[in-house]
């Protein structure tokens, strides 16, 4: 997975694609994700605020979709959205121009001094410095940390991010997290049975039968005793019920301080045992491997634990 993301608004950004060429080579480690407009970019910058190392902006660029004409009024609007959403997260910005008139200009090089490079002068000291300002982040210094896991879980990044700064800030009152956890684990238990490893299909509301499908004592062969507690656990406090009330209430009240921390390590121990999970398209050879450490009775309990809920996928 790449170090960095950076989002770069420029209607002309495939007339420099050398550029984002030489950003996402190995060495680099950039993803670039491009926009043509300062509207939609700005959008795609909100949904994923967690996840930016930086933002590149051409100094003249359409503001919204349909525009035909590229004006500082598209990067006003950008520096004007990044600046509002500073307060949740600051993200560095970049100015990268290609207008002489632009760049080159009294008044448009004192506002924004420091700020903006020149196309074809300014690439490598552009890339270098996104490199350096994002090293300083704590964002790329979880990724960093925990690398092994983004790696094998790229969907999860926002939630993850967000998750890990809970922690890295010790805002133990934080409960707004099992909402991302709870997510995580639904992607989990997608992955688990695309390979084969459980019987129940997850359907967005059957966590808790998906984990008591995993955590049986036959699976123990297959799923480490360690992962099914883990599994457990995170299911049982991010589930909705009474006991998430109850688990709500006494983080926010300051009444559990380690809960967070134990269900995120818990979180991060299935996220790390998982790297060696089969590939989905081995899910028939997995699922007679499954089968092989079962004995006839276990084996159908669990095909007909899996029939009952297509059945009732299928009635719905």
């Amino acid at each position: 997975m790449s170090k960095y993301k950076i989002l770069w608004i420029d209607d002309k950004w495939e007339e420099l694609d050398s550029f984002k060429d030489v950003c996402e080579l190995p060495e680099n480690g950039f993803e670039v994700v491009t926009c043509t407009n300062a509207e939609e970019g700005m959008e795609i910058f909100e949904a994923h605020l967690e996840e930016w190392s930086g933002v590149i902006l051409d100094a003249k660029v359409f503001k919204g979709k349909g525009d035909e004409i590229d004006r500082l009024a598209g990067l006003t609007y950008s520096l004007n959205r990044i600046n509002e959403l500073k307060h949740k997260r600051h993200v560095p910005t970049y100015i990268f121009t290609g207008q002489p008139d632009t760049a080159s200009g009294t008044a448009f090089a004192e506002q924004y001094e420091g700020m903006y490079y020149e196309k074809d002068r300014d690439e490598d000291k552009l890339i270098s410095d996104i490199k350096k300002n994002a090293e300083n982040m704590l964002e790329t210094q979880i990724i960093h940390e925990h690398q092994i896991v983004f790696d094998n879980w790229p969907g999860s990044k926002h939630e993850l991010i967000r998750i890990l700064k809970v922690v890295e800030n010790e805002d133990w009152q934080n409960n707004s997290i099992f909402n991302d956890i709870r997510k995580i684990l639904s992607d989990i238990m997608y992955r688990l049975y695309n390979c084969g490893y459980c019987s129940v299909k997850h359907d967005g509301a059957n966590l808790g039968e998906c984990s008591r499908v995993l955590g049986a004592t036959n699976m123990k062969e297959i799923i480490p005793v360690y992962i099914q507690r883990s599994m457990h656990s995170c299911v049982e406090v991010t589930n909705p019920g009474s006991h998430r009330s109850e688990c709500d209430s006494a983080v926010k009240e300051g009444k559990a301080p380690y809960l967070i921390r134990s269900l995120v390590y818990d979180m991060m121990n299935i996220l790390y045992w998982s790297k060696d999970l089969p590939d989905a398209s081995e899910r028939e050879k997995t699922i007679q491997f499954v089968r092989q450490s079962m004995d006839n009775a276990e084996w159908n309990a669990y095909e007909s634990s899996n029939k009952k809920k297509q059945k009732h996928i299928q009635k719905d």
